[in-house]
């Protein structure tokens, strides 16, 4: 995998990633509108879940970008 694809991937991820802490913390914080929102699909258990499940990742993949241009020019 070249430099490019390797940003663009981990750009990706982090997107995904940013979209799921927000839309997870707006489900424990304003349960009833995203559980409306959602059909029932996403409850506050569910988001809290969720929430807790990624965070590691995501600091994971924010380092990564963070430090991305300093590990692949070397």
């Amino acid at each position: 995998m070249d430099k490019k694809t390797l940003k663009k991937t981990v750009h990706l991820i982090l997107i995904i990633l940013v979209a799921m802490v927000i839309v997870s913390g707006l489900g424990i914080s304003y349960y009833q509108i995203i559980n409306t929102i959602t059909i029932g699909f996403l409850s506050k258990d569910l988001a809290f879940r969720i929430h807790t499940l990624i965070f590691v990742p995501f600091l994971i993949v924010l380092l990564i970008h963070s430090f991305m241009s300093r590990i692949l020019d070397k």
